[in-house]
């Protein structure tokens, strides 16, 4: 009956240092998932910064002709569109759109688009992305030879100064910069 009763005890007691040994795994478990979830929003973080971080050289700047074309074939491919307006762009207000198409452009390349005036108090353009709504995709101008094109509306000059601003979509989101001719 000893020998019963001692290896009862011995289960027993292995049974307690196994419950132990899960709960402390748990309590680990629980604190890494913590951790890494704090470093995922924290990278998150830094990644949205980052690409916001690209924009802070276009927000109310004055750049060169040079600058402006080097900015265009810089946001080539993504969901960004530009928008040069040089001095002879006419009518007023109106510009060549580059890269991502926005809505309410017009004509084959130099694609044109009026901008609307800013809204009171804002110091960037309010634009919508065109987006096709039979494919659910974006329009894209990557012709940007018209603004090497001596002596025409879309020339940039290379030493010319242009104002950089944001363009923004209805949710407040950076969708592109306007160049204008100073």
């Amino acid at each position: 009956m000893e020998g019963e009763l001692g290896s009862g005890a011995r289960i027993a007691i292995a049974l307690i240092v196994i419950g132990v040994i899960i709960s402390v795994i748990f309590v680990i478990l629980g604190f890494t998932r913590g951790t890494t979830n704090q470093g995922i929003t924290t990278v998150q973080n830094s990644m949205d910064s980052m690409s916001l971080a690209q924009f802070d050289d276009y927000d109310q700047q004055i750049l060169s002709g040079t600058q402006v074309l080097s900015g265009v074939k810089l946001f080539e491919g993504r969901p960004v569109g530009t928008v040069v307006r040089t001095k002879l762009t006419s009518p007023p207000g109106a510009g060549y759109n580059y890269g991502a198409q926005f809505t309410g452009t017009s004509g084959t390349p130099p694609i044109t688009i009026v901008i609307p005036a800013k809204a009171a108090g804002n110091n960037f353009y309010t634009l919508d992305i065109s987006i096709s709504t039979s494919t659910g995709s974006m329009s894209y101008n990557m012709n940007y030879l018209p603004m090497k094109a001596s002596g025409t509306a879309p020339y940039v000059r290379p030493t010319a100064k242009f104002l950089s601003e944001l363009i923004k979509d209805s949710t407040g989101t950076i969708v592109g910069i306007c160049f204008t001719q100073q």
